[in-house]
Parts: structure tokens; C-alpha cells; sequence
């Protein structure tokens, strides 16, 4: 579907985008386990999150009585979120009907119908935890995803008779990650979680699945409850590194980044650019010791690719922030071809086309997912039929993540159940693009898939307004 704009505070990869993996990567490299807390899990019946919870967190917990996503929404969704909090399920499932007539594309009023549909019957609670309150656009793309898994299982009987439930869990920062992975973990009416933590141990020690819909750069170590909807970080810079290497015959090779990528006072960018050096080392090229940072007060586009051509440079990787793409765009434009460009998949948005039309021209980089790819096709079919337009990686990316824990749920309901599922090398799911099976590290098995940014074929029908679309390469 064509990415609204946004221009909210940053966020992106998510395995969807990279961005957001790396910062949830840093993250989590300061979080200290907690305390081992034990329960069974129950079939809950639709309530409010549980009373032990603080005020604060149970403010970013729903059902389906709060909104989240308050831009632009019909009256008719507040009035079936206050018909839903004061348990009238059958009014709050006509308003949240006639709210989706008027706003189709909006997945969080589909989540609260097919809650309100459930009302107090027993059913299976999953939380999804998402930045709403950080990046909407990102957030709204990954409730497509789960909105449309959980609207399917329902809609054909549900798992095993049980229909599913999603707690919607909204940040607007992430220093509260810890204290929701934690609360989350109390809640034994909770049986798995969507969503992103890097501390595993949280989930680990307190028995709760989580499947991630990002994959950060990590030490390769077997987990428990922790498993991957998306291939590794290095999995994606290798991709890159091969294609420059092998297939356009490119050496020695620039990287322009944005120092500004700050979590706890550590440079994401930094990282980000050491895994991109490593993958194109390993592949036989080099990267040159020119420096550039995007975001430095005296940056210039002109001097800098003066000086990487001088250096030698053959082609350029360009590493922006998403809420600052047009710092990125202006070294395209000053490019004017020179030099071929490459990215990560924090460029996947429809800015990168609207903003850099022309300059941005043959750009590749690799996604987790594209609708030309030959998978699982009727997600593609089911999701403009939903939404009304194509999704983005990131939508298919939580799609995925749900159903990893559908399938699981049909063999057993429990926590531990679950996770002895998944946690078999037989195991398999169907997801947006085929099947989904995890390592014993819990990553999920399989590459990326790589895309050019090429003007539309004015004969052929275009998924994106701009005159540019991302291309998948064969």
C-alpha cells in the first residue's frame, strides 16, 4: 500500500526496517534481566489489562476501549471504543463497522472489531507492542500485518474453536520497553507477543514467547522463548555486499551516514556502517577511508563526493535517517549519476521515491519482502482487499509473526506449549512469503530480496503516485 507521510520522530528497519533493529539492538545492550516469574497460562475472556498494572503502562494497553490512532479516524470509532470499555460488544461492533466503511486502511478499528465480535467469550490473547506514539506510518504498517492474520483465523473458526485476541501495546519511547516486556510477562492471560526487545532474558526467564518482527545484529546463540520473523541484520548487508561485488563489478566502495543516530549516548551509525565494511571485506571489496556525515553542521554534498571519487570510490552507500532522507537526497542529487547508489531498508518508503524521483534512479538495496515475490500470493490478494492498496515489507514482515504463533497455538495453547513448537526443527508456518522456519538460534531461515528504484512503465499500471517504484531484482 503507498506509504502516507510522516514525518514524526524516527524510526525505521524494520525488519521491517534496519533503523529500528539497530536502535532496539542498542537498547537492549543496557536492560538487566529481571526476576523469573512463573503462572500458567488460561483462556481469558475479554477485559480490561489486568488491575496490578500501573496507571502509566495500562494508559498504552488495549482492546479495544482506548485509541491510539487518532489522526484522521471517523466519530464512529470513539463511540465503539466507549461502547467497547463499558462492555456494549454488539454496539461497539456496529460503530467499529461503519468506522472501517469511512476509513478502510485503518487496522487498529479491524483489531478492536474482531475483539468486540469476541466480547466476553473465551479466547487467545496476544499482545503487539508498536510505536505508535514514535512513528505511526510504522506502526499502522505493522497492524496491517497482524490485523489481517488475526482476521483470517477468525473469520475460519479461530485456533482449534478458540478465536484470537490482540492487546495492542503502544509506545511513544523506548525507555518504557522494559517495564512493558515485564508486565507483559505478569499477565499469564497473555500466551505470546508480537513486537521487538533485544534483552531476550525478560522473556526467556518469565517463559514468553515473543516472535520479533526485527532481527539485530546479535551473537548467534540458541534462545528459548525469543524467535525472529525476519532474517539477520548481516543477512541484509550481505546481500548488498555480493551484488555490488559480483554482479556490477564494483571494488572500493564509499559509506555516507548520519552520526545522529544517538540511543544512550551510542552511535547507531557507527555500528551500521562496520556491518556494511565487514560484508563488503568479505566479499572481496573495499570501503574508502573517506569520511562523511550527513548531519555535521558543515557537511557538504559537493566537497564530499569530490573527495570519495578522488579516493577512489566506484560506488556509494548511503545510510540516512529516515526523518532526515532529504540529506541523503541532496548527496543524490549533487551525485548526478556519478557514482551508483545503494541503501538499506530504512529508504523502503514512499519519500524516498516522492522526494528523490530522479536522483534516487537505480538505486538498490534489500527488503524483507516485495509484492512480486513468488510466496504465499493470496496475502498479497487478501491485503489490498483489506486495505485497499499493496503493503510494505513490514506489514508482511508482522503478518508472518502472527501466524508463527497461530500455527504454533493449533499444537498446544500454553506458554510452554508454544514454545516447545516452535522450538522444533519440524516446525513450519505459512507466511506472506512461504514457508517460515527457524534455526536453532530462532532466526528465521532464509535471504532478503533486492529492489531498484526505476520510473514506472507509463504503459503499465504503477503502485506508487510519484512516477518511481521500487522494482524487485530477479
Amino acid at each position: 500500500m503507498k506509504n502516507q507521510e510522516n514525518i514524526r520522530l524516527f524510526i525505521s528497519l524494520g525488519l521491517a526496517g534496519l533503523l529500528i533493529a539497530a536502535i532496539l539492538w542498542l537498547l537492549g545492550r543496557v536492560v538487566r534481566p529481571e526476576k523469573e516469574y512463573s503462572g500458567q497460562f488460561q483462556p481469558n475472556s475479554a477485559s480490561i489489562s489486568p488491575s496490578y498494572i500501573n496507571s502509566p503502562l495500562k494508559n498504552r494497553m488495549s482492546l479495544g476501549e482506548k485509541v491510539f490512532v487518532r489522526e484522521g479516524r471517523p466519530s464512529d470509532k470513539d463511540a465503539g471504543s466507549k461502547a467497547f470499555e463499558a462492555g456494549d460488544f454488539s454496539t461497539a461492533v456496529s460503530k467499529f463497522q461503519v468506522s472501517l466503511q469511512a476509513k478502510r486502511n485503518d487496522p487498529e478499528t479491524l483489531v478492536y472489531l474482531n475483539n468486540a465480535k469476541i466480547g466476553k467469550s473465551k479466547s487467545l490473547k496476544v499482545a503487539v507492542v508498536v510505536p505508535i506514539g514514535i512513528s505511526l506510518n510504522e506502526a499502522e504498517e505493522t497492524l496491517r500485518g497482524v490485523a489481517q492474520a488475526q482476521d483470517e483465523v477468525n473469520s475460519s473458526g479461530g485456533i482449534n474453536g478458540l478465536p484470537l485476541q490482540l492487546e495492542v501495546i503502544s509506545i511513544d519511547n523506548f525507555d518504557v520497553m522494559k517495564e512493558i516486556s515485564v508486565e507483559l510477562v505478569k499477565d499469564t492471560s497473555i500466551v505470546a507477543v508480537v513486537g521487538f526487545s533485544r534483552d531476550s532474558s525478560i522473556y526467556n526467564k518469565g517463559g514468553l514467547v515473543m516472535v520479533s518482527t526485527i532481527n539485530p545484529k546479535r551473537p548467534s546463540q540458541p534462545t528459548q522463548y525469543v524467535f525472529y520473523a525476519t532474517p539477520k541484520f548481516d543477512v541484509f548487508s550481505d546481500a548488498i555486499a555480493s551484488y555490488i561485488t559480483k554482479k556490477t563489478r564494483l571494488t572500493n566502495i564509499a559509506i555516507c551516514s548520519d552520526s545522529t543516530f544517538l540511543v544512550n549516548q551510542e552511535k547507531i551509525s557507527q555500528e551500521i556502517v562496520e556491518q556494511y565494511t565487514d560484508s563488503i571485506k568479505k566479499y572481496g571489496g573495499k570501503v574508502t577511508s573517506t569520511a562523511c556525515d550527513l548531519s555535521a553542521p558543515d557537511f557538504q554534498p559537493s566537497a564530499f563526493l569530490s573527495q570519495a571519487i578522488s579516493d577512489g570510490a566506484e560506488g556509494l552507500i548511503l545510510i540516512p535517517r529516515p526523518d532526515k532522507l532529504n540529506l541523503a537526497i541532496d548527496v543524490a542529487r549533487e551525485n548526478k549519476g556519478r557514482l551508483p547508489l545503494f541503501s538499506y531498508q530504512g529508504v523502503y518508503t514512499e519519500r524516498t521515491l516522492k522526494y528523490g524521483q530522479a536522483d534516487v534512479k537505480g538505486m538498490v538495496f534489500g527488503v524483507s519482502w516485495h509484492n512480486d515475490v513468488v510466496g504465499n500470493k493470496s496475502f498479497a490478494q487478501k491485503a489490498i482487499g483489506l486495505w485497499g492498496g499493496e503493503v510494505s515489507p513490514r506489514t508482511a514482515t508482522a503478518y508472518d509473526a502472527l501466524q508463527t504463533i497461530i500455527a504454533g497455538l493449533k499444537q498446544g495453547n500454553t506458554r510452554q506449549e508454544l514454545q516447545k513448537a516452535l522450538s522444533n526443527p519440524k516446525f513450519s508456518a505459512l507466511g506472506a512469503t512461504g514457508k517460515i522456519q527457524f534455526s536453532q538460534t530462532g532466526d528465521r531461515k532464509g535471504g532478503v530480496f533486492l529492489v531498484k528504484v526505476e520510473p514506472c512503465n507509463p504503459s503499465q499500471s504503477c503502485n506508487s503516485s510519484t512516477g518511481y517504484r521500487f522494482k524487485l531484482l530477479e
